[in-house]
């Protein structure tokens, strides 16, 4: 869909401001210049499976640097792509340099950036999903110890991974809650949350200071405009993000939990 919506704005975009002296006529004009839709459509489409796999591989989580390769990634086939069609196809030369490549690039591809990039963001923003994974019994096992690190290499924090139970970003510290034999216990180490939920398999984001594991998630409750969720270890409620909620409203469904009260 993000693909045909792309494809489609670009077209519309050279043939109603014909930038770049594309007031020039030529034949079959305005078939030609919707062809440069194909050069967008053809690299998303190729990227797809390829994200994909890096999301699922990552256990269903996608980081702002996953988002910046995969933009910039795509967007360099794109160009490429559309300096070969407008090379062979609209100008009807035969051979080329590297040197008219980058010179396409930046003549061409760098301008429609601004453009093209705020709104594939808004589209992949829009129609993109949160998923987090149904619960699953096995996953509390306490079989596979993981060593957290603060921004300080002293400052460490071994646990077995079911045993983390959730995060909460205070300015330049994160105060994370793990399950002992003696009952819940905290450490504080210098960090973000953005590099904590990186080492920690089992941290889901539920909002922009919360990681929570979600095998102790137990209920969802509030209204439309203010949601929380309830974990089965203590009575501190931890605020959810609306976008967030759906996703958690489909897990609670899943696996047959109280979902409000």
């Amino acid at each position: 869909m993000i693909a045909l919506l792309l494809g489609t704005v670009i077209p519309v975009l050279l043939i109603t401001l014909e930038p770049f002296d594309n007031s020039n006529s030529f034949s079959y004009k305005y078939l030609i210049l919707s062809g440069y839709s194909v050069c967008i459509i053809i690299p998303i489409l190729i990227f797809h499976p390829i994200e994909n796999y890096v999301y699922k591989i990552q256990t269903k989580r996608w980081f702002i640097v996953n988002e910046c390769i995969y933009i910039i990634s795509t967007l360099f086939v794109i160009f490429i792509f559309s300096f070969f069609y407008h090379f062979f196809v609209i100008s009807g030369l035969t051979s080329f340099t590297y040197e008219l490549i980058w010179s396409f690039i930046k003549s061409f591809g760098v301008p429609f950036t601004p453009i093209v990039v705020p709104l594939w963001l808004y589209l992949r923003s829009k129609y993109g999903q949160i998923e987090v994974p149904d619960y699953d019994k096995s996953s509390t096992k306490k079989v596979k110890k993981i060593t957290i690190n603060g921004t300080n290499k002293s400052e460490t924090l071994t646990i077995f991974e079911s045993d983390f139970i959730f995060a909460k970003a205070q300015q330049n510290y994160v105060d994370i809650y793990f399950n002992t034999d003696k009952g819940m216990q905290q450490k504080t180490l210098r960090s973000t949350l953005s590099n904590i939920i990186k080492q920690l398999p089992k941290a889901w984001q539920v909002h922009r200071s919360y990681l929570v594991n979600l095998d102790y998630l137990k209920t969802v409750e509030g209204n439309a405009r203010k949601r929380f969720i309830r974990i089965t270890t203590t009575e501190e409620t931890i605020p959810i993000s609306q976008v967030y909620y759906k996703a958690l409203n489909k897990r609670l469904s899943n696996s047959s939990q109280e979902l409000q009260k």
